[in-house]
């Protein structure tokens, strides 16, 4: 749980609300409450569309990982990968280098809140598909259209929950039982992980022209098709 983007939210009107629903969730769980909290958050940041385009750097991101992701199906895996994005130097250093560098350059500096809301989605998922080791042979992992797909789903679903959880998170500190946080932590995970990946079923991203406007403009569709689902407190 927790992200370093510190952003407490605002004051009045929809935060108030937000607010008052990241209470009664962290107090007493339950998918309900959840879908309201999200839902909440959502109308906090001005609705779906407002939301989407306040993560317009994300979209960024997420075009850069897809151009990563894409092209580390190639026969070299992540070797290709990192020639695609012009990291080809990372290749034989050290897992630590690599990881590190290769944050630098596709998740900026995370200056801004929903940068670094990015940026730390993107490094629990180049974390997750680097080799252990500090050899890290990367040529071993070779994607197909399936994994890309999952790790476009795990950023976009810890995007949104990092963007989110500042304001649940002092509601869940406040009930001092680790137990209880966990389990609140995890309901928000999987109702978040669940709505992305069914507004990813079935598509392609390996169709995609990451090096092109399409790129970020799939990423930013997929971020507004949910948030638009959360608005709607389903």
């Amino acid at each position: 749980m927790g992200t370093s983007a510190n952003n407490q939210g605002g004051t009045g009107g929809g935060w108030t609300q937000f607010k008052r629903s990241a209470t009664s969730f962290a107090q007493h769980g339950g998918r309900d409450r959840v879908a309201r909290t999200l839902a909440g958050f959502v109308a906090a940041m001005g609705g779906a569309a407002a939301a989407a385009a306040d993560a317009g750097s994300a979209g960024q991101t997420g075009q850069s990982l897809g151009s990563f992701l894409a092209a580390s199906t190639g026969p070299q895996g992540l070797v290709d990968g990192l020639e695609a994005v012009g990291l080809e130097r990372l290749v034989g250093q050290d897992r630590f280098t690599v990881l590190s560098e290769l944050i630098n350059a596709l998740g900026g500096s995370g200056g801004a809140v929903e940068e670094q809301a990015a940026r730390d989605a993107l490094l629990d998922v180049i974390d997750e598909l680097l080799p252990e080791g500090d050899e890290a042979a990367l040529e071993a992992v070779q994607l197909d259209e399936a994994g890309v797909r999952e790790a476009l789903c795990r950023y976009i679903a810890a995007l949104i929950y990092n963007l989110a959880i500042p304001v649940i998170e002092v509601r869940l500190e406040a009930l001092e039982n680790q137990t209880l946080i966990q389990q609140r932590d995890g309901q928000l995970h999987d109702f978040i992980d669940a709505l992305v990946r069914l507004k990813m079923h079935g598509v392609s991203p390996l169709t995609v022209d990451w090096q092109g406007p399409e790129g970020r403009s799939f990423v930013q569709g997929i971020l507004q098709d949910v948030y638009e689902q959360l608005e709607a407190g389903q």
